[in-house]
């Protein structure tokens, strides 16, 4: 199992992202992500149309590669805002990035992200990292 981050999912289906060197050994294995993931994704997406990356209507086929992908989006219990507060302090992350180290940590599997300080913190946390 390998927790994808946002940044990973973008660099896997995104025709002017760079293909990570990983992305064979990502793809092989079972995907999970937070409950986060789907939004940031789309925010992602919204952002890249409008910096002009790409086309909206590029997008359908972007969203069916991640489809085909099989990624899965695991529910997590609602623990509350200073539960979800407390993770992230203690990675010194964002509550958005802190759900995909929360996520690895539960799961005890490899994080796969291209952002440097989730990077960091992942590995901090004791986690592998793939990017």
């Amino acid at each position: 199992m390998i927790v994808v981050d946002c940044s990973y999912t973008l660099a896997m289906v995104m025709p002017d992202e760079r293909v990570p060197a990983s992305m064979p050994q990502v793809v092989a294995a079972r995907m999970l992500v937070p409950s986060i993931w789907p939004y940031e994704v789309a925010n992602a997406f919204r952002n890249a149309i409008r910096r002009r990356r790409v086309d909206e209507t590029d997008i359908t086929g972007v969203c069916a590669r991640i489809e085909g992908l099989g990624i899965e989006v695991v529910p997590t219990h609602d623990a509350g805002v200073r539960q979800h507060f407390a993770v992230a302090a203690a990675h010194a992350l964002t509550a958005y990035d802190a759900a995909y180290v929360e996520l690895a940590l539960q799961r005890r599997c490899t994080l796969a992200t291209l952002d440097a300080k989730l990077a960091d913190a992942a590995r901090n946390a004791g986690l592998a990292i793939l990017s």
